[in-house]
């Protein structure tokens, strides 16, 4: 049975703000690695548009190959309106709206909360304590006539204009659920940005220090990584509940797939979709449409590997990965120096590690020491499925020239997670465990362990490393 066709839509990122409150171009701060308006985009290229759109002014000087620019015009000050009535004209067709500053909206919400409630005909805003979040929300070109005639009498603001188009039945109105709030939190001065992490990633707690010293308990306030079971089901079957880190659910459902050896390309896919809520499940429940992929029920679990779990060990889990995932080739060689600049960059990206101390994080660079993926998660294994899943949704594996850095120890798992897309190079800021050692010398992976400059221990195929020169020890 085939799924009906979506209907085209395009999207537009909203980047050409003032930022006054700010004191500084929001565009360019930098978010989890990368600036934000790269980090906004990202989030909106993973919907798959017909047409992206980045509005901006001129001076920023902000430029992306696969999003094209529509600039403000100089001199004038027409606000979201203003970009959004001339791009909504240009497209001609459904426009999905970011704004800039909304950086916790994730593709996941866009997708299963507002995509997957279009009719193809009606625009689309959600409402909430503060009216309509007008700058996250579904326009169509039906609308244009009451965004014109709000733009020649001048009257800019997007509350009314929505408004009297919800009257008109030219938008429909959805109510946000209070554990979707999260999403429309936008950024407006620097206070607001440590707010948005732990908003989005951790939850405040009270906590009552004790110190030798002093026999008056201090209670404080403090942040935890969220942390919430999400259910894997496939074409309907339940197979795994792990715990996570809420965030790039749909990554992370496909990195286990990818993982688990059951799928190996995007075609392999046809849905991930989240449940709607009910009871106590929040939402917590993602299901898969295989695209023809044969499943082996019996294998299909989180720990089928695992040997703390599942009592595999040594060679038997080994030869069983094997069955499915060949050696690695990657006859590519690297300056050490560019793999001592890796941890740098890795801790840059985690924002909520610093306001919680307590998630891990996985990044892939490629083999000039760029940036492509980071992802931070309660567990070590979501946090490289997620990586992985992001390579499977965006077309990108094989990672056969990609360096994969680990916050923690390396494990087995993580070895044959990494094998399983392809990575020859596996660096860790910690140890690994005598079977990761083993795994990364029988399948041909390059493991690194306690890269922290000037020292790294390579534990298996250091023929990927260059010989090291004395200028190779301090990296610009």
């Amino acid at each position: 049975m085939s799924l009906p066709a979506a209907p085209s839509f395009a999207a537009v990122l909203l980047a050409g703000g003032r930022s006054t409150r700010m004191g500084t171009d929001k565009a360019l701060m930098p978010w989890r690695g990368e600036p934000l308006w790269q980090h906004q985009l990202r989030t909106l290229k993973e919907l798959e548009p017909a047409e992206l759109i980045l509005s901006a002014r001129a001076e920023q000087g902000l430029a992306d190959e696969q999003a094209v620019l529509v600039l403000d015009p100089p001199g004038t000050d027409e606000g979201p309106l203003g970009a959004i009535t001339r791009c909504l004209r240009q497209v001609q067709k459904p426009l999905l709206v970011l704004a800039i500053d909304m950086p916790a909206m994730t593709a996941e919400f866009l997708r299963e909360r507002l995509l997957a409630s279009f009719d193809g005909v009606h625009g689309l805003v959600f409402s909430g304590a503060h009216g309509f979040e007008t700058l996250a929300a579904l326009y169509t070109p039906s609308l244009l006539p009451l965004l014109d005639e709000a733009m020649a009498v001048g009257k800019l603001g997007l509350q009314n204009v929505l408004g009297r188009a919800v009257e008109r039945d030219l938008m429909q109105m959805r109510h946000l659920r209070p554990q979707d709030e999260v999403f429309f939190r936008n950024l407006n001065t620097p206070e607001d940005v440590a707010r948005i992490i732990d908003d989005a990633f951790a939850t405040p707690v009270r906590v009552s220090r004790r110190h030798r010293g002093n026999p008056v308990p201090q209670v404080h306030e403090d942040v935890v990584a969220r942390e919430e079971p999400l259910e894997i089901r496939v074409e309907g079957r339940s197979v795994a509940v792990v715990m996570r880190t809420p965030g790039h659910d749909r990554e992370l459902v496909a990195g286990f797939l990818v993982s688990e050896g059951v799928v190996q390309m995007p075609r392999d896919i046809l849905e991930i979709s989240q449940c709607p809520s009910t009871g106590n499940s929040k939402g917590n429940i993602v299901d898969v449409l295989l695209g023809g992929a044969v499943v082996n029920w019996d294998s299909l679990t989180r720990h089928v590997f695992s040997a703390s779990s599942c009592g595999l060990c040594g060679k038997t889990s080994i030869e069983s990965v094997f069955q499915r995932f060949a050696p690695v080739k990657g006859e590519w060689r690297i300056e050490p120096g560019l793999l001592w600049s890796l941890p740098e960059k890795l801790r840059a990206g985690q924002a909520t590690f610093s306001k919680t101390g307590g998630l891990h994080a996985c990044a892939l660079f490629d083999l000039e020491g760029n940036l492509i993926v980071i992802r931070e998660d309660v567990g070590r294994h979501n946090a490289l499925d997620k990586v992985l899943g992001h390579g499977l949704l965006h077309d990108l594996l094989p990672f056969d020239k990609h360096i994969l850095l680990l916050s923690g120890r390396v494990s087995f798992e993580m070895m044959q997670k990494a094998l399983a897309a392809g990575i020859p190079l596996v660096a860790a800021i910690s140890a690994p465990s005598s079977l990761a050692v083993d795994f990364a010398e029988e399948s041909n992976q390059t493991l690194i362990g306690f890269l922290r400059e000037p020292t790294m221990n390579v534990y298996a195929h250091d023929q990927r490393l260059r010989r090291i020169e004395v200028q190779d020890r301090h990296p610009h």
